[in-house]
């Protein structure tokens, strides 16, 4: 059997190829992504794990109010079977690097107290005043630093001049994902990176010989109120790693994986239709139905283990890829493993398994053909078996369609709705590729003649083979099509945002995970040329035990200068001594002007302070501001981080002029200072990155897609060898015939095309209106250019098969034993 099944392979090599290309792509997308995500989380794990080697229990403060502080340290020092103690404060701390940018990924970008016992020095000495910091191993190669270098490092949005004293190696998990780590004396970094002044982030408590970390962990609790969280070491050191990348990736290969299966599907339908006099052969020297079955089971077996073995070895050079991508995007690359027991047996799966499954509809239909009927090709499925097709199909795509827009009102019904959606449209397609192509007869005809007539009849001659190959583009372009829209969407709403959320001429903000220094504040409003400033800080007023007001502070002589509010009652010329509520906060708070507000007023990185005050004023606001309530700068804690700056620009000074004199002056790289205009750019420029991703991971399915087309329009040209020899017989030439073809191929292309785009945009659009505030914007240029994509892939498909069938000899075509 198995012999059998390589020799037919063999045999036909040439119809199983684009196939065996489809089914290669899908392995190595899943193995690359699996061998890459191994990679990673082996790599941050070992960090993770040596990181916390000798740490017994570590204690962290559970609430960013509760101090962790010497009396503290005192009380874990003195428990029994504690053996050393290490106060920690830890925090983000970014290098600049001597082109003037930020080491590493900013997300990673650590800042920590040093330890001789966590780092281990390798060059110059360890930092002893604010003024040193000492520097990782990979980092400092990086940027070049050595002991002895002066840098800058910033702070909490301050930009702080230090030289760097030493050179440490470690093992932490920052590092492992590309980050970057500098080192602080401990006094300092309680300093910096403390959210409560005289505390620390967390202390590590090493135990003595022969006592347990849960013993140690009991003390711990018993001797600290609940407010603060002990680890043990082992818990810390269990197995935690993020896979949301590998999952990601994943879930695009699935898609991949699926529009594969269409064109195994496809391709052992056309074959067991071509070879139908084959197979009745076999049944007529006495080989049973079940033995046709397992023949054709066994060729798509031999078809999945060859894919298997090709698409493992291109599944290790994608996860190289991968690694080398994310090495200049995330940090160092990590050491891969080609082989893994988890990245075989899904290759193995998906290879031999998915194939196998695929191509078992198409080998029952094989086998169940009689002998006597077998030897008679071309035979039309009944009609009965397409009217059930379409019932069902019809049922589904109701129901998806149903539960689809039943999401609007209740979002996570759209996870049950789209499949059903897509399922139904997909076996209802032949139904839809039979009706399309009656419409399109007419004008074929009308614009191209009698290639037109043929082209169209070619394609309605079998639905279900139309709709399998539309099937294959139709389902990478409907997920195109979806995140087209909804990212489009949101992107548009952001710009929107940014450009009616306030009047400013100027916003400076930073790049993500940094902070703004209230410092910046005062140095802004000394730029030539600023004609008023104000920040917008976030604080809160805890009210009782989990209530709290959200505020925004903001500069009380100029907020109506900058923000886009309609005072209603009370007057805000009073927000320096009380708060101002939007209409909505004061009904929900049951808030009025005069009413007193009594709580703690709470900033990130400064003391709390209890306060009453009155409401001065209420306001309305577009949604776009953002702001529920308002407090004066002045009353708000001085330490507290603004979120935003707002500039406006001094009579008769150009913003875009003042922008750049701003960043010149503030000399900040973590600082984003951008125009309006630039800042709603910003906004959507963002949105066509992450847009740009996920088209890449996509293409696969695309290709994949395309590839089915190609492979269709192939074995359909062998199948018609006489029929094309007769039509060159009677007149039709070379080029016709390839006219024939192309339009064929295009009209299958465009096909699923119009279907993907149409179910996609109708899926997106759901996704968008279940977001209250988003509007739909519909982006007909990118649809368009997916269009025209297709229309590319069709006449492309069919260019090798109008070769072929060009360069056969009339004589020999006619006298062909296929059609």
């Amino acid at each position: 059997m198995v012999r059998h099944a390589f020799r037919s392979v063999l045999a036909h090599k040439a119809r199983f190829l684009l196939s065996l290309a489809g089914v290669v792509l899908s392995v190595a997308f899943v193995v690359g992504s699996l061998l890459y995500g191994d990679a990673v989380t082996t790599a941050f794990d070992r960090a993770q794990a040596r990181a916390q080697a000798d740490v017994a229990v570590k204690v962290e403060p559970d609430l960013i109010s509760t101090k962790l502080g010497d009396d503290v340290v005192a009380q874990l020092r003195a428990l029994p079977g504690v053996a050393q103690v290490r106060p920690i404060a830890d925090g983000y701390a970014f290098l600049v690097t001597k082109t003037g940018e930020i080491a590493g990924q900013p997300d990673r970008a650590g800042g920590t107290s040093f330890d001789p016992g966590r780092h281990r020095l390798s060059a110059g000495q360890a930092p002893e005043n604010e003024n040193q910091v000492a520097l990782d191993e990979l980092t400092a190669t990086k940027t070049g630093y050595q002991a002895g270098d002066q840098a800058r490092v910033i702070v909490n949005g301050v930009v702080h001049l230090v030289e760097v004293t030493g050179i440490f190696a470690a093992d932490d998990p920052r590092l492992a994902a590309g980050g970057s780590l500098v080192a602080f004396d401990l006094k300092t970094a309680s300093e910096r990176f403390s959210p409560v002044p005289g505390g620390y982030t967390a202390v590590d408590l090493i135990a003595a010989p022969g006592v347990s970390q849960d013993a140690i962990a009991t003390s711990v609790r018993a001797a600290l109120p609940p407010t603060f969280d002990a680890a043990t070491g082992a818990s810390l050191n269990t197995v935690r790693s993020d896979d949301k990348l590998t999952s990601i990736l994943l879930l695009f290969a699935s898609v991949a994986l699926f529009v594969a299966v269409f064109l195994v599907a496809n391709t052992f339908t056309m074959l067991a239709t071509a070879r139908s006099r084959e197979n009745a052969l076999l049944r007529a020297v006495g080989a049973s139905r079940r033995y046709v079955l397992r023949s054709v089971l066994a060729e798509a077996a031999v078809l999945g283990f060859v894919a298997t073995v090709l698409g493992y070895g291109l599944g290790i050079g994608v996860a190289a890829v991968l690694n080398s991508a994310f090495s200049v995007i995330n940090g160092p690359e990590v050491p891969l493993r080609a082989f893994s027991l988890g990245a075989v047996a899904a290759a193995l799966g998906v290879g031999v398994g998915v194939t196998t499954v695929a191509a078992y509809v198409p080998a029952r239909r094989a086998a169940s053909v009689p002998p006597i009927a077998a030897l008679r090709t071309g035979l039309p499925q009944t009609t009965k078996s397409l009217r059930r097709r379409n019932i069902i199909g019809a049922a589904m795509f109701l129901a998806g369609a149903a539960v689809t827009a039943a999401a609007i009102s209740s979002q996570d019904l759209i996870y049950l709705g789209a499949p059903l959606l897509v399922l139904g449209l997909i076996v209802l397609t032949p139904q839809v590729s039979t009706g399309l192509t009656k419409v399109l007869r007419g004008p074929l005809t009308r614009l191209r003649g009698m290639p037109g007539t043929l082209a169209v009849e070619n394609a309605r001659r079998n639905p279900r083979r139309t709709a399998a190959t539309a099937t294959t583009l139709m389902i990478g372009l409907s997920v195109c099509a979806a995140v087209t829209v909804g990212i489009s969407s949101v992107a548009s709403k952001d710009a929107a945002d940014t450009r009616t959320g306030d009047d400013a001429d100027v916003q400076i903000g930073t790049i993500p995970f940094s902070d703004l220094s209230s410092s910046t504040v005062a140095d802004v409003a000394k730029v030539p040329g600023v004609g008023a400033v104000s920040p917008l800080t976030p604080v809160s007023i805890k009210l009782g035990e989990s209530r709290f007001l959200s505020l925004t502070a903001v500069n009380a002589g100029s907020v109506e200068d900058f923000l886009p509010l309609t005072v209603k009652e009370g007057s805000l010329d009073q927000l320096d001594r009380g708060i101002a509520v939007s209409t909505a906060t004061a009904g929900r708070y049951g808030l009025r002007v005069g009413s007193p507000v009594t709580g703690v007023l709470q900033a990130f990185g400064a003391e709390d302070q209890p306060v009453t005050l009155p409401v001065v004023a209420t306001y309305d606001a577009p949604e776009a501001a953002g702001q529920a309530a308002l407090i004066s700068a002045e009353v708000a804690p001085a330490a507290a981080s603004p979120r935003t700056i707002l500039v406006k620009a001094a009579p008769g000074k150009d913003p875009a002029e003042l922008r750049a004199q701003i960043q010149k002056t503030l000399d900040n790289p973590v600082l984003t200072v951008r125009t309006k205009e630039e800042a709603a750019e910003a906004a959507t420029n963002a949105a066509k990155s992450f847009l740009n991703i996920l088209y890449a991971l996509l293409s696969v399915s695309v290709l994949i897609g395309a590839l089915g087309v190609v492979n269709t329009m192939t074995m359909s040209t062998l199948e018609r060898v006489r029929e094309i020899g007769l039509l060159r017989a009677v007149g039709l030439s070379s080029r016709l015939v390839g006219s024939v073809l192309r339009l064929e191929s295009v009209i299958i292309a465009v096909l699923g095309a119009g279907l993907g785009l149409l179910a996609g945009t109708g899926l997106g659009v759901v996704g968008v209106l279940s977001q209250k505030g988003i509007p739909v914007v519909i982006p007909w240029g990118q649809l368009g250019a997916f269009v025209l994509v297709t229309v590319v892939i069709g006449v492309l498909a069919s260019l090798w098969p109008a070769r072929t069938a060009a360069r056969t000899p009339i004589l020999t075509a006619i006298h062909a034993d296929t059609e």
